[in-house]
């Protein structure tokens, strides 16, 4: 291969990575926080266990998950692994001082269930000295569609909060449900 040729192999190459990396930067460029709410972290999650569930009728199951404790996210990314028991979302505060306030959140997705659903909300409450987390867990694999889900937080009329996510099929992430047990000890 000539030289030139190698030249222009490599900036295609370059070009088709800062293509996708632009693509990706443009999807994101409408997320933003707003104050008096603080992000603290968005990212995915390995599997976490529910401490029960309370209503939440505009979702696809009428239900959420509560989740006891704090729960930092394991990996600092927007890009999801489309896997079973995988999570992924944010957490998030009010500025000190704030108090506590109700928000309403929005999660929107690729189609899925029966009747299939783009739109699930339930409202949360958030406080300024204990981190809040939102969710979503891939429970069932009718669950797990690829593409931009996005998660908005409104505090009364005005969205103060947008994080958008991209899942993908499993075995193009890095991020893996078996990276979440680690390496076996040896002695």
């Amino acid at each position: 291969m000539t030289l030139v040729a190698n030249i222009l192999k490599r900036l295609a190459f370059t070009g088709g990575a800062f293509a996708f990396m632009a693509g990706v930067a443009i999807a994101q460029e409408g997320d933003f926080v707003k104050p008096p709410l603080e992000l603290i972290e968005a990212g995915v999650f390995c599997p976490i266990e529910s401490a029960g569930t309370e209503a939440a009728p505009n979702t696809e199951r009428g239900y959420i998950d509560l989740i006891e404790g704090d729960a930092p996210a394991d990996f600092i990314t927007t890009i999801v692994p489309g896997e079973l028991e995988m999570a992924f979302g944010m957490r998030y505060k009010l500025e000190d001082g704030a108090g506590s306030a109700n928000v309403l959140v929005t999660t929107l997705h690729p189609p899925f269930g029966n009747p299939p659903v783009t739109r699930e909300e339930w409202v949360n409450t958030v406080w300024d000295d204990t981190p809040s987390v939102t969710l979503f867990r891939f429970d069932d694999a009718y669950e797990i569609q690829l593409g931009e889900w996005r998660m908005e937080l409104r505090l009364g009329d005005e969205v103060v909060l947008r994080q958008t996510f991209f899942v993908i099929p499993p075995e193009e992430s890095l991020v893996r449900l078996d990276k979440c047990t680690g390496p076996a000890i040896i002695s």
